[in-house]
């Protein structure tokens, strides 16, 4: 035997038991429709559509966890990607103090103590962006909230591809979509676009 004829038998074999996961087509109706989710009580990536624009969330219940993923459009272009809860990604640490006039014993005015500006963490290692017009990537980590984003579909899209990771696992049983929560058989999953 030829060794390309026992590469092509090995392959065969592979794909013949299932040990090469290949993401498994589904009809977007499935997407159709919110689907049930707390925010910080449940862990997942919960993706649903309203017409032609989608949704992609996650959240988690009280750990820190490391999302990330992307989206690949096939036949035609992403469009409108926008980031939710931009202004929650801003946390105030201590609050800000407005200048204040400082009064001597009898009230007369001895001068003017300067304020304080609020003290601010931003989780600048979030990143959610279009990589040319068919691709987005993103990479966040949340704890105890919800965050995610929302893209329209060009009229030309036939496919979309997801690929949803959490801490760098790939978990179909943790991706919810729809309005009535099904799991995708395999992640990363296709969608086949009507």
């Amino acid at each position: 035997m030829q060794p390309r004829d026992s590469l092509r038998l090995m392959v065969g074999a592979f794909l013949a038991f299932g040990l090469i996961a290949t993401p498994c087509a589904a009809d977007d109706a499935i997407f159709d429709g919110r689907p049930s989710f707390r925010e910080g009580h449940d862990l997942g990536y919960y993706v649903w559509k309203e017409g032609r624009t989608w949704h992609v969330r996650w959240t988690t219940f009280g750990a820190m966890r490391r999302f990330t993923g992307h989206v690949v459009s096939e036949g035609g272009r992403l469009e409108s990607l926008k980031r939710i809860d931009v202004e929650e990604e801003r946390k105030v640490i201590c609050p800000g103090r407005a200048p204040r006039v400082v009064r001597g014993p009898r009230g007369r005015v001895r001068g003017v103590s300067p304020g304080r500006a609020p003290v601010v963490a931003e989780r600048t290692q979030d990143r959610i962006e279009k990589e040319g017009d068919r691709r987005i990537q993103f990479t966040a980590q949340t704890d105890d909230d919800i965050d995610g984003f929302d893209f329209t579909v060009g009229d030309q899209v036939h496919e979309l591809r997801f690929t949803l990771e959490i801490d760098g696992k790939s978990r179909p049983a943790d991706v919810d979509v729809g309005r009535g929560n099904q799991h995708p058989a395999t992640n990363p999953f296709l969608v086949t676009i009507r």
